[in-house]
This record gives structure tokens, sequence and C-alpha cells, in this order.
């Protein structure tokens, strides 16, 4: 089943990277920071698609000769069976974060990549909660621990700034700081659109609110300045509209300069700059021999790509956004092609497809409702039956015809939260990773 809404998400995506840039385009002063997200893991071990994701960061380590991240990010908590739906029908022993960090190691040294630990820091995550929540975590740990001394190994530059004729010197520090984002290809794809639909509730808005001011500095002139910090005058780079080429101390001013130092010198700005990229991890379960895993794991990516309208459809309902068309056309679009894969179910190949899906989830008990494929239909057309109720709720806002109580808006959202968690319970195709596998890339 192809629908061209898959297409014009990747585009994006991809389109993003090349106009934004990924890590290599960046000046060589950047701080570079890589996080891996995390997938639950089925009885504590891990599992194919995250799998995927790790090796892309060690390809990226093994084959991209300077990358090199000060910081190396793996997120995921320890999720029960009610929170991580068709993953795990137990409570796992260790989290998502750890047990991918552990995978990390042991790739690393199957491939002899070595990593300097006075270079390069891991921090795993080990707390539950969704990407937004992850972020702002990523960007705490990053204030607390690591921009403060960036910031302290940067250069003093200074910026002559002018005002109806009224001239005064600012020292500045800056900090650029790049993330590459580390992920399966239709979860980034979710990040980026989210980001782009929704900014206000975009999971990536903690890493933008990084940027600007951090703090700044405000010493009377040079003569303190240099009381405090010993190693400014050696660190400071001069950058004015004069091409003189003079130096730092003869453009400074000094207590005794005329006019009063006081006025002229107003004293350091310390500034963050945050920019990333996406690092994809293609979806191992679209281009397999069994046409049942290929069944589940198209039936899973159409869940998926409801997430962009779920955020925007929340906004609606706490009245912090408006209801997005292409959102609408997103939604009947998906429940088409939806649709399209159930109805296979029930002709002659069909049959085969449902034996292999009870087949493929067999040996790991996943969950009661992957023992039978009446049960898998069930809810499959369930999921049907709640999209459609979704698309007549909003349908009205959806073609500009009319407005919708904000009850009915709850109603909506309610059967599309339901739609979507009956797509993950059943169709998750990902399988624990086979041992004979753990060093491969």
């Amino acid at each position: 089943v192809h629908v061209q809404h898959e297409t014009d998400s990747m585009q994006s995506l991809l389109g993003y990277n090349h106009f934004e840039g990924e890590w290599s385009d960046r000046n060589s002063t950047t701080y570079h920071v890589a996080i891996v997200f995390g997938k639950g893991l089925i009885h504590d071990q891990i599992s194919i698609e995250y799998a995927t994701r790790i090796r892309t960061l060690v390809k990226m380590l093994k084959e991209e000769e300077g990358f090199r991240p000060k910081l190396i990010c793996f997120t995921g908590g320890n999720k029960n069976s009610e929170e991580s739906g068709s993953n795990s029908n137990e409570h796992n022993s260790i989290s998502d974060a750890s047990a991918g960090y552990v995978y990390f190691r042991h790739l690393c040294a199957s491939q002899d990549i070595h990593l300097d630990h006075s270079q390069t820091n891991v921090w795993v995550d080990k707390q539950n909660g969704n990407e937004r929540e992850t972020m702002e975590r990523v960007a705490s740990e990053l204030w607390r621990k690591y921009i403060k001394t960036w910031l302290q190994e940067r250069p003093l530059t200074e910026r002559l700034n002018q005002h109806y004729g009224v001239g005064w010197h600012i020292l500045e520090r800056r900090v650029d700081i790049h993330f590459t984002l580390v992920s399966t290809e239709y979860h980034l794809c979710n990040l980026n659109d989210v980001h782009h639909r929704s900014p206000g509730k975009s999971f990536l808005q903690p890493l933008v609110s990084l940027r600007g001011l951090v703090g700044s500095d405000r010493w009377v002139n040079k003569d303190e300045l240099e009381a405090m910090d010993p190693s400014y005058s050696s660190s400071v780079h001069v950058r004015s509209s004069s091409n003189s080429g003079s130096s730092s101390s003869s453009v400074l001013p000094t207590s005794s300069d005329a006019s009063g130092g006081r006025a002229r010198f107003a004293g350091i700005e310390n500034s963050v700059d945050t920019s990333w990229s996406f690092q994809y991890a293609t979806f191992p379960f679209l281009h397999g021999k069994e046409d049942s895993i290929v069944f589940l794991g198209q039936c899973y990516l159409l869940g998926e790509e409801l997430t962009p309208l779920l955020v925007n459809m929340k906004g609606v309902v706490e009245q912090t956004e408006f209801f997005q068309r292409d959102n609408y056309l997103l939604l009947t679009s998906i429940r088409r092609s939806l649709v399209s894969l159930v109805e296979a179910l029930y002709t002659d190949k069909g049959q085969s497809i449902r034996a292999g899906v009870i087949k493929y989830f067999e040996s790991q008990g996943r969950n009661r409702f992957t023992k039978e494929d009446v049960k898998i239909i069930v809810l499959l057309e369930s999921a049907l039956l709640n999209l459609g109720r979704c698309i007549d709720l909003v349908k009205p806002a959806g073609l500009l015809a009319g407005s919708v109580p904000a009850p009915t808006w709850a109603r909506a959202l309610d059967a599309l939260e339901k739609s979507m968690n009956n797509i993950q319970v059943v169709c998750d195709p990902d399988q624990p990773l086979d041992p004979k596998d753990w060093g491969k890339l």
C-alpha cells in the first residue's frame, strides 16, 4: 500500500537536513550532541528496531571521520505493559536507555571503535516520559553540566555597538550546539512534522529554548575584567569596524580613559545557539519475505503517522491551537489505506497472512490479542470504526463547512486515541534481536 503522505513527510525531513545542514556542515568550533531515542524492550531484550537505531549511530562513529560528539544521550525509561502497548506484557527489570547503552558498548567493542572518554561523555536517561519530557531533561542536563563549561572554553570576541553616534564595546562568548537526532525514519518524520505544524507543542521545543543569552557579566572596565579573568588578554579576539588590526588592549577602554571607561565598556554577553539534523534508520519490517510481517509493518506505520494529528487535536481540545485542514486530509487518507489492508485479510491470500501473524507472535506470547486471528481482526476493525467516528465528528471543520463544539472535539480525540492504541497493540512487528546478530552492523 502506497500513500502519498508517507513520501511527503520523508521529503520534508530530507529537505530539512539539506537546507539546515548536517553535523559535517558545521564549523570546527561546534559542540556536537547525539541523541538516540529508545524503543521499548521485549522481555528485557533489545528489539530489532531499537538495534537499527543504535547501529545507525555506531556506523556514523565508524564511517564518518571526525564525528565524535561531546555528549551521547540514550533515552527511554522502564515502562510497564499498560504504558508501552504491545512490546511488553510484564515489568522489565532495566530501562530502555540502559539496555541501549549496553548494546552500544558491545557494538563499539565488536567493531573496534574506541571512544576517548575525556572527549566524549555518555548520559543515560532512565526516566519515563514522552519525547517532549525527554528533550526537557536533555536540555536541563546540558545546562547544568556542560554549557557553562563550554562557554568558558570559548574565546572572548569584541563587538562594537553604535547607536546615534554613541558607541560601546561588548565582549561576547558564543557556543554553537548541534544535535544529531537518531531514530527510525517514521519517528523522526513525526518529530519534524509536529515541530512545523504545532510549534507550541513541538517535542523539539526544549532545544529551541536553549537559544539566546544565557547570562552576562558586567565589569566596569578592562582592568577589573583582567582581575576577574587573568586569561582574558590572551583569549580576547578583536572584531570591530576598524581594519587597522590593532590589539585588544589598544581598543578596549581602561579605567583611566577619557570620557569614562564605564560608559564605553558594556560587559560580557554569553550566548547559545542550537541546531539539529535527523539521522534515520530504515524501518526494518517493510521489505521482508513474509507477507504477514510486511502487513503488520504497514498497519503499524499507518497508526504512527497519525501522531501529528493527535498532537494538533490535543491542542484544539485544550484551546491552544486551531484544527489544521491538512490533518483532516491525512486522517481520511490513512483510514482509506487501512481499510484496504484489512479488506485484504478476507481474501484467499489473507488466510495465509493471518496464519503467519499468529505464528510470528506465537513464540513470544506477546499479549492476549495476538494469539488468535479473530481477536486481531476485531481490534483492527475497532480501529477503523474509531477512525471513522473521528472523521465524522471533525468533518465540518475539515471541510470548512461549519464549526465543531468543544465536547465534540473531546469525543473525536478519544476515538483517535483508541484507534491508535488498537493498532499499536496488535500490529507492532518488533521482535527481540537474535543473539547471533548482536555484533553485526
